[in-house]
């Protein structure tokens, strides 16, 4: 517990005792749980877990607020374009910097949104392109792959896949899931392939954000993630196992509406994205 302490401690710049009056004062306010505490560390409660996506959208809220005030309040140009989960984690994360250290008196308003979300944001024209997994409706949008990282489960590793390496879609028949919720096209691709292979998904809990696949503290349950995002999050007491059926893999893809033309600044950022895709996409 300590040592959890200590890390978000270090990376908020306060000192251990700080976080743990902070977190002490808004389970007073919220008259709620937030973490379980116990000798194995820490666990995010149901509270924490309900809470953790708004608060996420609200801190983007105010990252977006202090970018606008400090690139002039819009008298410099604006860039929108949508991020969808894991986009900058598994690929995007390079190139964006690259393009706002080059681009410093351009204000980057980065939506982020699940896959679904990213979609509705350049149909309304909210975004000029999006970073958004697949399939994609080659009927609404021009798309670009960029690049694809294995699907898996995270799981305890003191739980039933103990010892494995990998895991198939029959693996999973009956175990306790945590997934992304049904409008997000992560669910979709799960629920197709377990179809195809009669396996009957026991989804108990459906979340909004990858990170909540990884916060719980039950060994008989997997979260249901990419490998990259769970090198990200990775603990001790968590193993990542990665499908071994071929058609699961998360594929991410720049889309725009189909015919629409960018604006400079955009067709910029989209050049650099592209010349970040491995090398024989290039």
């Amino acid at each position: 517990m300590s040592g959890s302490f200590a890390k978000a401690a270090e990376r908020c710049s306060v000192s251990q005792q700080g976080i743990s009056m902070a977190i002490k004062r808004m389970e007073n306010e919220l008259s709620c749980k937030l973490f379980e505490r116990s000798r194995k560390g820490i666990a995010l409660t149901d509270h924490a877990r309900y809470l953790l996506p708004a608060a996420e959208r609200i801190i983007r809220v105010m990252d977006n607020c202090d970018a606008y005030f400090a690139s002039g309040m819009g008298e410099k140009p604006e860039l929108h374009i949508a991020l969808t989960w894991g986009a900058p984690e598994e690929f995007a994360e390079a190139p964006l910097e690259e393009f706002k250290r080059e681009n410093p008196d351009v204000y980057l308003n980065v939506r982020h949104d699940h896959d679904t979300g990213c979609e509705a944001a350049v149909s309304a024209h909210e975004a000029e392109f999006a970073l958004s997994a697949g399939p994609v409706e080659l009927a609404l949008y021009d798309a670009q792959f960029l690049c694809a990282s294995r699907y898996g489960i995270v799981a305890r590793r003191d739980g039933p896949f103990a010892g494995r390496e990998s895991v198939d879609m029959a693996d999973l028949d009956g175990v306790p899931l945590i997934v992304m919720r049904e409008y997000q096209k992560t669910f979709h691709v799960l629920s197709a392939a377990a179809e195809s292979t009669g396996v009957r998904l026991n989804v108990q809990e459906r979340v909004d954000s990858t990170l909540l696949t990884h916060q719980y503290d039950d060994p008989a349950r997997a979260g249901i993630t990419t490998q990259s995002l769970a090198a990200r999050f990775a603990s001790a007491k968590l193993v990542f196992l990665p499908f071994r059926d071929p058609p699961l893999d998360w594929e991410l893809y720049l889309i725009k509406l189909r015919g629409g033309e960018l604006s400079p600044l955009a067709a910029e950022l989209e050049r650099r994205l592209l010349a970040h895709r491995p090398h024989g996409l290039r």
